[in-house]
Parts: C-alpha cells; structure tokens; sequence
C-alpha cells in the first residue's frame, strides 16, 4: 500500500520541564518572551505538549 509517514512524537511539559532542569515557570516565561514556541498539543489548559520536530528545529534533541 502507501508509506508510513515516520511518527512525531508529542514532549509533554513535564518531560520537557525534567530534561531541562526548569521549573514551568521558566517554560511560561519561554513561551511569553519567544524563545520556546507555543505548544502544538492541548489536551487540556494544564496538559500542553510540543511535537518533537518543533523543538528539534531549536535544537533540542529527544529519543
């Protein structure tokens, strides 16, 4: 049949909170001065994520 696209994964807040060290806090604070995008999923207004190809495109690397 057809090729399967290769899958995005989401990096939950928390996850990315852990990996960097950071508090969410810092991650808001990210966000409001432009350094870290907006999340790209929201399950709910404390549940928000990134795709792992947008926060590759910063620079940030997850398995």
């Amino acid at each position: 049949m057809g090729i399967t696209p290769p899958i995005d994964r989401v990096i939950w807040r928390k996850e990315l909170r852990e990996a960097l060290g950071v508090t969410n806090e810092s991650i808001r604070r990210w966000i409001k001065s432009g350094k870290l995008p907006p999340p790209d999923v929201s399950l709910s207004r404390k549940v928000k994520g990134w795709r792992a190809s947008t926060l590759s495109g910063l620079g940030f690397v997850f398995p």
